[in-house]
């Protein structure tokens, strides 16, 4: 039988994902690796490099399978899907679902919270990445908005709402915040700006850095979620990765990867949308439309498809296929 030093040296330098077992057989931890022979050996070389809990896993490692594919995109994929079916305990990063929340906007207190889980009571977006956050972002809201305690209805908290009835003047500061969520106004950024404009004018320093603050967190939070927003419309997206003399194409919508396809020479964004429309059924199309949010597993996929192939190649968007 092989030792695990034999067995990685028979790996091949191609893209594909690795399953790390214990003595019992079972998956502690699945990566991937554009060159599998090189990001294998690199757990069985004595390295002061590698974290704590790298060399914990380590320890415990008795043998390894592996899974070949064509790029690391795929790669990265198929890592993805797998950590999400088998849940091993040293993957955390897409492990721990329990770090995507949700946003709910009611017509009655509390009128905005932060969910664990979807619910389809008022309006609810999400999931967003992550739920501490989501709560340091919902308090920033309340300091700007004043939507808790005594000045809920207080008239002129919004300067711009001065002439209007209480009720509606709130009602009117509840949709900055859900227009700003769902990317259509940066209303917010320029309330919690004009607060650091005044307490600069007044050489309260310390209240504007503090403000500055508040805008630097909704601004990192907007960016980082902003993707999410695109994933959650009635559009599809069209990914195209030139590697190795061939262009690799993927279809994407609402949270799914649900079309692949290979040329030889490269093709034109139309050719690619049409011929992997034409792969899905039209029942995936129908079950796609009818799908109302994004799990929190939905969430780990869009920043793979985005960030890789705008990186690596090119995505492009277009409308809802039509019947």
């Amino acid at each position: 039988m092989l030792t695990l030093k034999e067995k990685v040296k028979q790996l091949p330098e191609s893209p594909g994902i690795y399953y790390m077992k214990n003595l019992q057989n079972h998956v502690i931890y699945v990566g991937k690796a554009k060159k599998l022979k090189q990001r294998v050996s690199s757990y069985f070389v004595n390295s002061k490099a590698h974290a704590n809990k790298t060399k914990q896993m380590i320890r415990l490692i008795a043998d390894f399978d592996f899974q070949l594919v064509d790029t690391e995109f795929d790669a990265l994929v198929l890592e993805c899907e797998t950590i999400h079916a088998l849940r091993p305990p040293y993957n955390r990063l897409m492990n721990h679902y329990e770090e995507y929340g949700y946003f709910q906007f009611l017509d009655q207190p509390p009128y905005f919270k932060v969910l664990d889980d979807w619910s389809d009571d008022g309006f609810v977006i999400g999931p967003f990445y992550r739920k501490s956050k989501m709560i340091d972002f919902k308090d920033t809201m309340n300091s700007v908005y004043h939507l808790e305690g005594p000045l809920r209805y207080a008239k002129g908290i919004v300067a711009d709402y001065q002439d209007v009835e209480p009720a509606q003047e709130f009602l009117q500061r509840l949709e900055e915040i859900k227009q700003t969520l769902l990317g259509r106004s940066t209303q917010v950024l320029n309330r919690i700006e004009e607060r650091v404009e005044a307490a600069s004018g007044r050489k309260d320093f310390e209240t504007a850095q503090r403000w500055w603050g508040n805008y630097l967190l909704v601004e990192r939070f907007l960016r980082r979620n902003r993707q999410l927003l695109q994933a959650t419309n009635d559009s599809v997206f069209v990914g195209i990765l030139p590697e190795d003399k061939k262009y690799y194409c993927y279809l994407y919508a609402k949270g799914e990867l649900i079309g692949r396809t290979v040329y030889q020479r490269k093709p034109t964004s139309e050719q690619v949308y049409r011929r992997l429309v034409k792969q899905v059924s039209a029942k995936t199309w129908q079950n796609l439309q009818a799908k109302k949010f994004l799990d929190k597993q939905d969430v780990d996929l869009f920043p793979i498809f985005f960030n890789y192939l705008q990186r690596h190649g090119q995505v492009l968007r277009f409308s809802w296929p039509e019947e």
